[in-house]
């Protein structure tokens, strides 16, 4: 018996995952600063929110203010699905964030209350980067990947890529991917005078996916994956960091 998919959002992804994230699956999104993983992961909430699938943002980088004017680019309305309670968005300002651990369970019930299917937590770095060595921001990713596993929602959980060599396998600072079912790494390279995306499925359990990177782009309706062609190109210049 074929396990329960859920649909991406993401034109192009869906094929190269065979059909879509596993459901209840936690997924880590990585990328370097301007790969684009802020929209996609919010093109995953707001495309399940379209469909039915409410979904939590809780965003441990940027002011909610400043993600929904960025997102409206691409006619995302979040607002108007955070007043239908299809999206909650929970902000976590720096001084903040030790806190989380404590709070897990206040947003296990509220998941459980509003039905949420979907929950992304963009990013992961700026706790992980709360504690000092390597070992104590592994061990951190670990157990905030376990809580969210404990939700049985499907999660996308963006980071930030270490700096390392255009062949070198790709990790995060966090190290968050190393505790996810899955992996997708966003790469942003420089060839000329220009920088290019393009997204591989580093790993992904339980799935039959493809192995091969694909160019990436971003336009007028979001992130999407094949030939520039392939999508509208975009009507502004969208500054999301991530």
């Amino acid at each position: 018996m074929e396990s329960a998919r859920v649909k991406s959002g993401i034109p192009g992804l869906d094929f190269m995952l065979g059909g879509g994230f596993l459901r209840n699956s936690v997924v880590a999104v990585a990328g370097g600063t301007g790969s684009g993983r802020t929209i996609f992961v919010s093109q995953f909430l707001y495309k399940g929110a379209e469909q039915g699938e409410p979904g939590l943002f809780l965003s441990f980088d940027q002011q909610k203010d400043s993600i929904y004017s960025q997102l409206a680019s691409f006619g995302w309305d979040f607002l108007s699905f955070e007043r239908k309670q299809k999206i909650v968005f929970i902000e976590y300002p720096q001084n903040e964030l030790s806190a989380f651990p404590e709070q897990e369970s206040a947003i296990h019930d509220l998941i459980n209350t509003l039905g949420i299917r979907r929950v992304v937590i963009d990013s992961i770095t700026p706790y992980a980067l709360m504690f000092p060595s390597q070992e104590e921001r592994r061990l951190a990713a670990m157990r905030l990947v376990n809580a969210v596993k404990g939700w049985k929602v499907t999660a996308l959980i963006s980071s930030e890529t270490a700096h390392t060599s255009h062949d070198s396998f790709p990790h995060t600072l966090s190290g968050v991917e190393s505790f996810c079912d899955g992996f997708i790494y966003i790469s942003f390279i420089r060839e000329k005078d220009r920088r290019s995306r393009a997204i591989e499925i580093v790993k992904m359990r339980g799935c039959k996916h493809e192995h091969e990177m694909r160019p990436a782009h971003i336009g007028e309706e979001g992130f999407f994956i094949g030939k520039p062609e392939d999508g509208k190109p975009a009507r502004k210049k969208v500054v999301l960091d991530g």
